[in-house]
């Protein structure tokens, strides 16, 4: 077990790590809140001293590329869903009842801290209904301590913290130390922790079960804790791109600040009857008035701003932006003809990228699906195995309906030509090869063709077997009829 004094120092030194630095500007610059935000303008006055200057436009709107690369590259990745596929049916149901809508959603919340901070993390937990769910957890306040750094040389640790609020409004710091059977709940207040009072069971058993006035709890085999990386450094997405979205924001920024600065010209004052420059500005700013002396003038002088030169450039700086990110971009022009070939080409780069995160999903989604399996082995009695369920995430292109329906068109014509070609050879092809034939054109299962051709084959028979006896019965009905008439006929006589 760690001590509280442990537990404080190893956050403290997580919150100042490297790690999370990174991990913090991503979700900054995610939100919105650029660099460009804390842009001063500075200039040496008379006394030499660095001060800044409050007379000229400083306007920061940052442009937020990385929240929609980020948000991007998730809608894309679960464009077409997960699919848990499986030969039986029941074991299909079972599934469902673990990785629902509401999976999806949590599942949707760690991949966007993976590809914002770098890592995302999901834990889980048994409901009321004795079922396990899954749920998100902020990567931010979860730090992961190994064997060698604590005293504990036998488990490992997950420390989760957040702020609380606690009485009068103040607020604190809540701490839990995870091992693989407990969780240790620790309130932290001006830099001590101690036992949380508000918790009843406290070490916590992360299975907890109550009959009357007894407690029993099911020890775990790990953490309930799992982490989903971004790639091999846990860096986030905005890795590549942070330097071409700040010279952008620097471009667009100094270009406005430039059109605001030179509405109102260049003032050329001779003869000021003034203090010192900044009377000057404030007087012009503030009152549109300067005084000068006798000999004095005053004029104003228009220049033009490098605007070419400055569009120029940030038309380079979004391209290079979606290109480093290897993402879609849906300011890209062309000729007005987007064909299927021109859409898939566009998004290569996405797709690139997104399958990368594919596969560390696919691991991840691997382990979660072995914990369910588990559960549903040891409440039903069976025996499945996570190798018999395909996990398959397939994103989806978007593409031009109408071609599509020419292409589905043109297709079935084709096929309809070769299905006549064979069946006008008939008469030369053996019928199963015909029949394999057939199947290929038509993407039939050539097994199932022949068990149906076997199927309708008997069931003719039996038809005519029947039709025959039916045919027999009523030729000998007829002949008895024509038999008994005479004889009745010359009894009569």
């Amino acid at each position: 077990m760690l001590e509280p004094g442990r537990i404080v120092s190893i956050v403290e030194a997580d919150r100042n790590s490297r790690r999370k630095k990174q991990a913090r500007l991503g979700q900054r610059y995610y939100d919105g809140r650029h660099d460009i935000l804390d842009y001063r303008i500075y200039y040496i006055n008379k006394e030499g001293k660095l001060v800044e200057d409050l007379t000229k436009s400083n306007i920061r709107i940052p442009h937020p590329f990385f929240h929609e690369i980020a948000e991007q590259e998730v809608a894309y990745i679960l464009s077409n869903g997960i699919q848990f596929k499986t030969m039986n049916e029941e074991l299909e149901k079972f599934l469902k009842k673990y990785f629902d809508d509401r999976f999806i959603g949590e599942l949707k919340e760690v991949v966007i801290d993976t590809v914002v901070r770098g890592f995302g993390y999901m834990y889980w937990y048994r409901d009321a209904d004795d079922y396990t769910r899954f749920c998100h957890a902020d990567s931010l306040g979860i730090v992961e301590v190994k064997d060698g750094e604590t005293t504990d040389s036998i488990n490992d640790y997950i420390i989760r913290y957040y702020p609380v609020t606690i009485k009068d409004g103040k607020t604190a710091v809540r701490m839990e130390v995870w091992d693989k059977d407990m969780t240790w709940y620790y309130l932290c207040i001006g830099g001590s922790a101690e036992p949380d009072p508000n918790v009843k069971v406290n070490p916590c058993p992360h299975i907890l079960y109550r009959t009357d006035q007894e407690y029993y709890y099911e020890e775990c085999d790990r953490i309930p804790f799992l982490r989903l990386d971004n790639n091999r450094k846990q860096l986030s997405g905005l890795h590549q791109i942070k330097p071409i979205i700040d010279d952008y924001d620097l471009m667009d920024c100094g270009l406005s600040n430039n059109l605001q600065d030179i509405n109102e010209g260049i003032y050329v004052v001779r003869g000021f009857k003034g203090q010192d420059y900044d009377e000057l500005l404030m007087n012009v700013k503030a009152r549109k008035v300067v005084g000068v002396g006798d000999k004095g003038d005053l004029d104003i002088k228009t220049i033009n701003i490098p605007h070419e030169a400055r569009m120029a450039k940030m038309a380079e700086d979004e391209k290079n932006i979606y290109r480093t990110a290897l993402a879609f971009n849906p300011s890209q022009t062309g000729d007005g003809n987007i064909t299927n070939i021109i859409l898939k080409s566009r998004y290569t780069l996405l797709d690139m990228k997104a399958r990368k995160l594919i596969w560390n999903i696919k691991q991840f989604l691997r382990q979660l699906l072995g914990i369910a399996i588990d559960e549903i082995n040891a409440r039903e009695g069976t025996l499945y195995a996570a190798e018999d369920v395909e996990i398959v995430i397939d994103p989806v292109v978007p593409t031009d309906e109408k071609e599509d329906a020419e292409i589905r068109k043109i297709d079935a014509e084709t096929v309809r030509e070769r299905v006549g070609t064979l069946l006008d050879a008939e008469a030369i092809i053996d019928g199963e090869i015909l029949l394999k034939q057939l199947c290929s054109v038509m993407d039939i299962d050539y097994t199932e063709a022949m068990e149906s051709r076997e199927k309708q084959q008997e069931s003719e028979l039996i038809r005519e077997l029947l039709h025959g006896r039916e045919t027999e019965g009523s030729a000998v009905g007829a002949a008895g009829s024509r038999g008994g008439g005479p004889q009745e006929s010359e009894g009569e006589l």
